[in-house]
């Protein structure tokens, strides 16, 4: 059987070794370039079986922000990322959400892998249409007439 070559650029550290891995078929004879173990094992998972962690963002409505970050709890395997983050991109939250809750399990049927919320969004409710507010912010609205009478109370109280 004839040997081939495969490159890899090292990205389990900042060091960024170029890695060389040389196999026949799919049996690995030898792995060159790294200059720790991480790179060696970096080598060996990228040729046998390529993962990739996912982050992105979802819609979430009745927040104050209208994207929610969210990302896979694990990497996922390199050939379904693009059809991972389409499928992340239907889904649809209302809030609230907690950082850490699990929007879905076992994703791309991969046992154990969950997309989970990366920040917390409380839920707001609409004042007027353009305005938005924080439940935990409660503002007292006052009349003219009120404020006017604040005003002359903490005058005389002054003086």
């Amino acid at each position: 059987m004839i040997s081939e070559t495969e490159h890899y650029t090292c990205i389990a550290c900042p060091i960024g070794c170029p890695l060389r891995l040389e196999h026949e078929g799919n049996e690995i004879k030898e792995i060159s370039g790294h200059s720790c173990n991480r790179g060696a094992k970096y080598a060996h998972q990228e040729f046998t079986d390529p993962r990739r962690a996912l982050s992105t963002t979802v819609t979430i409505s009745g927040s104050l922000w209208e994207r929610l970050p969210v990302k896979t709890t694990g990497p996922i395997l390199k050939n379904h990322v693009m059809e991972a983050a389409r499928e992340i991109h239907r889904l649809r939250i209302d809030a609230p959400v907690q950082v850490g809750q699990v929007l879905i399990e076992d994703f791309m049927d991969e046992k154990g892998i969950n997309v989970v919320a990366c920040r917390s969004m409380p839920r707001i409710t609409l004042i007027s249409p353009g305005h938005r507010k924080h439940p935990s912010k409660k503002r007292q609205r006052v009349s003219n007439r009120q404020y006017n009478n604040r005003k002359t109370m903490h005058k005389t109280h002054d003086q």
